[in-house]
């Protein structure tokens, strides 16, 4: 009796546990794996079609050229931003240059002033 009872107890907690986890598998697991790739599925045919639909095309070249505007914007944006950088550079430079001055620093800023062109 001790040696059936200590092998018989192990035994049927580890069929037990993999029953359980069978059980887990079967009803759990593979219902959502299912559900997620059909999910995935429909998705992936719903954004094929969008090549289908009427007037999609034409869309399409305008996005396009509106983003190459918006890009022209940006470089245009940065360009005058860095000349502006430039200018101040420029200006802190000369009234650096200047000494504590106060003639020499109002020449410097009527030189580089940006109201002044």
């Amino acid at each position: 009796m001790i040696g059936a009872g200590t092998f018989l107890s192990p035994l049927i907690k580890v069929v037990t546990t993999v029953a359980i986890l069978a059980a887990i598998y079967f009803f759990i697991v593979k219902p959502v794996l299912e559900t997620t790739e059909n999910v995935s599925n429909n998705v992936s045919d719903s954004f094929q079609g969008f090549g289908e639909i009427e007037g999609f095309n034409q869309v399409a070249p305008q996005t396009q050229q509106d983003l190459r505007k918006a890009e022209k914007i940006q470089e245009d944006i940065q360009s005058s931003s860095q000349a502006q950088i430039e200018e101040a550079n420029k200006l802190l430079n000369c009234i650096g240059e200047a000494s504590g001055d106060v003639a020499a620093i109002e020449r410097c800023n009527q030189k580089f002033d940006p109201a002044n062109p």
